[in-house]
């Protein structure tokens, strides 16, 4: 309805019509990607790009002086860190190509991302994002250990459990100290169980419908991991999105351990994301956050950068927002002191996500 104009319900008897009437539009241009984005009254998308990315068409839209919208990167090293995947012999030798550093041990491939990151800062990137499928991992290893586990891999031996936790451990360390040397925030996904359903998986690839919510464990591991750079004082912004809302009251309470009072909201409980992004999902994760922490220094929702009708996740997220918020006041459980309120909706909706990834849009 907000694009398109259309009011009907979908169903057998007008699905041709409607068929017919969208396409209509979309050949218009103001349904092209840049009238949509406008049209939303974007100010800033931030994409997910990979490291490997050349980012030449970051580097065009910020030369285009007519078109006013900030389209910045983000940097998702999934593939540098998951070293079980079938395909990482294969991305290590992109990655070393597109860094122009030949990778013969563990310390190259950290070298290779540092590169990558100096690029991608270098072209305005402002943050980071991570899919941490299925649990939290945290496993010490030593150098030698590294470089065994890497060489052996790379000439495709399999590897035990924790050889994988402890690659995939020490990477996500050093990028993390490397985010905060860059002043970028740091996003974790967590608890994904991906690609359960093999036969489809086999005929359709990928992120085509066979995903779920994992039940693994969160907290100590996690707990090990920011801890470890806090102890450096390297712990960058750093947002934690839970897959599974079980979980809510876990993530909420662990930001609380290392907030540090320079940053407002420095470690945030994100937003109710993929199967959470409804109606329910949204609330519980906004009542679990003003329960146990700062509602008032949320950065709000995020949506799908690639896809350009998804802008209107915000208007629904701030109507359930505002509901809930106005709940609260009705019941007496918050002040009727609307210069409070207003200061945080509009802070939630937009000011706090301008000011915490450093957009200059606000």
């Amino acid at each position: 309805r907000r694009f398109f104009g259309i009011d009907a319900l979908v169903n057998a008897g007008n699905a041709d019509g409607l068929w017919e009437a969208c396409n209509a539009k979309l050949k218009q241009p103001e349904f092209f990607a840049r009238g949509l984005m406008l049209g939303a009254k974007v100010r800033g998308v931030c994409t997910t790009d990979d490291p490997i990315d050349d980012l030449a068409n970051h580097a065009a839209i910020a030369a285009d002086n007519s078109f006013p919208i900030k389209v910045l990167p983000t940097f998702r090293p999934d593939r540098s860190f998951n070293i079980d995947r079938p395909e990482f012999p294969d991305y290590i030798g992109k990655l070393s190509a597109a860094s122009h550093v030949p990778i013969h041990n563990f310390a190259d491939v950290l070298r290779a991302l540092d590169q990558r990151m100096d690029y991608f800062a270098e072209r305005g990137c402002r943050l980071s994002d991570h899919g941490i499928d299925t649990a939290m991992f945290y496993e010490e290893a030593t150098e030698a250990e590294l470089d065994s586990i890497l060489t052996r891999r790379l000439e495709g031996a399999a590897l035990t459990a924790k050889e994988i936790e402890q690659y995939k451990t020490r990477v996500l360390l050093h990028l993390g100290r490397g985010y905060a040397q860059r002043d970028w925030a740091m996003q974790l996904h967590m608890s994904a169980l991906r690609n359960n359903n093999t036969r489809m998986f086999h005929q359709l690839g990928p992120d085509t419908g066979w995903d779920s919510i994992a039940d693994g464990s969160v907290a100590a591991k996690l707990s090990r991991y920011l801890d470890a750079l806090d102890r450096d004082k390297l712990l960058p912004r750093t947002i934690l999105y839970g897959l599974n809302p079980t979980h809510n009251e876990v993530l909420g309470t662990m930001i609380g351990n290392f907030q540090d009072g320079r940053v407002i909201g420095k470690m945030q409980f994100g937003s109710g994301w993929w199967f959470n992004d409804q109606k329910d999902g949204m609330i519980r994760q906004m009542t679990a956050l003003a329960n146990l922490g700062n509602l008032g220094a949320f950065v709000g929702m995020l949506t799908d950068s690639r896809s350009f009708l998804s802008y209107t996740r915000h208007e629904y997220f701030r109507r359930i927002l505002c509901n809930l918020i106005g709940g609260w006041v009705e019941s007496g459980e918050y002040p009727q002191d609307w210069t409070q309120l207003q200061r945080i909706v509009e802070g939630i909706c937009y000011r706090n996500a301008s000011r915490y990834f450093g957009l200059g849009t606000d």
